[in-house]
């Protein structure tokens, strides 16, 4: 083969021809001479002494086709689960399954449960699939992940489908293998202070017969006053006072509420807690003893920023007998010549002020009438 030099023609031919046989040659290469005349022949422009590999004719063998794996094969639905959009159309083929569909799925799947409930595209499939599943089906799943559902409810993704299984859950058997797990004090605790347990425990209390979460809310009970005055665990203490009809339980909410309750109100989430026990229980028998220890600390929920809020709500439903025992207590509070813009202030103006003006109103008639 030649070297191209510097100042040589690209399109001239680079190759030797001279020195050996190549598979491009000229048709001038292959010459036939006879006596009488000359005649030449021309190969193929691309000629290979291997016939077999340039007959075009020749029968060409047809690539392997790929092993066809079952739809809901264990290896083709982790394999679903390397995307969202390959999830989506997994779930969309759950739509009109069969039961036994359903249950060579639960087959396949068997002892992996718990890891799909926590893989970010798997636990989608797993709600789904939890949705056309029968009880026995359910109940065959809930076997595999009830010893550890309290560990699982505070994943960032296990958290819907056990959500899911209490939403579901109707017989008695699905009831007990979901408190199968909830049994364990700190670990009650400390998924109720949770950000994805939370939500768990609220499925919990409202969807599980109160005669079966007896023994969890004997547990619960103790630790209200803790939750009261955290972010997440203040929600679940009101759905749990909501949902609690038993007078015993009910009571004892009471007075831990009652022996913590500054502590409780003088919190940014504690205060919300109180508010709505104020409304929910403003005219029962909880609620006289929850009026009468605002009306004796009225003072002192009036100097905190956020119990602030209790006596706010406390004057605007109360009589105006109930108003004047309240503001009585905040008279040092009016005399020190506090700004109008003060929040305490503004109720002397709303309420003190306004019965003042109706009283002297009102001697001045008398007066009038004496005249």
């Amino acid at each position: 083969m030649k070297e191209l030099d510097k100042d040589s023609n690209p399109d001239e031919d680079i190759y030797d021809n001279s020195k050996e046989d190549t598979l491009y040659k000229s048709s001038q290469e292959y010459n036939f001479s006879s006596n009488d005349s000359t005649f030449s022949f021309q190969y193929p422009t691309i000629f290979s002494p291997n016939l077999e590999k340039c007959n075009v004719d020749a029968p060409q063998k047809k690539p392997k086709k790929e092993e066809q794996l079952p739809p809901f094969s264990k290896e083709k639905i982790f394999s679903a689960f390397k995307s969202q959009k390959s999830t989506k159309l997994l779930q969309k083929s759950l739509q009109g399954i069969s039961k036994e569909t359903v249950d060579t799925i639960i087959q396949n799947l068997s002892g992996k449960f718990r890891t799909i409930i926590k893989s970010r595209n798997g636990n989608y499939f797993c709600s789904d699939l939890l949705k056309v599943c029968n009880k026995s089906q359910i109940i065959q799943i809930l076997k595999e992940l009830s010893p550890t559902l309290i560990e699982d409810c505070t994943d960032e993704f296990g958290t819907h489908p056990i959500q899911n299984l209490f939403e579901l859950a109707s017989t008695e058997e699905e009831f007990e293998l979901l408190m199968k797990s909830f049994t364990d004090y700190n670990r009650i605790l400390m998924s109720s202070l949770n950000q994805n347990g939370s939500f768990v425990i609220q499925k919990l209390i409202v969807h599980i017969p109160e005669n079966i979460r007896m023994d969890f809310n004997l547990k619960f009970v103790t630790f209200v006053c803790i939750l009261a005055r955290d972010m997440y665990g203040v929600c679940t203490v009101k759905k749990f006072i909501a949902y609690t009809k038993n007078e015993l339980i009910l009571k004892q909410v009471l007075n831990l509420i009652m022996n913590n309750f500054i502590n409780i109100s003088g919190n940014q989430y504690g205060n919300y807690l109180i508010q709505c026990l104020l409304e929910q229980w403003w005219n029962t028998e909880e609620g006289k003893y929850l009026k009468k220890l605002i009306v004796s600390k009225f003072q002192t929920l009036a100097e905190n920023p956020y119990s602030y809020y209790i006596c706010d709500l406390f004057l605007k439903f109360s009589t105006n007998e109930e108003r004047k025992r309240c503001l009585s207590s905040l008279n040092n509070y009016k005399m020190t010549g506090k700004n109008n813009k003060n929040k305490i202030s503004l109720w002397f103006n709303k309420y003190a002020v306004n019965n003042h003006k109706k009283k002297e109103k009102n001697d001045k008639a008398d007066k009038n009438k004496e005249a």
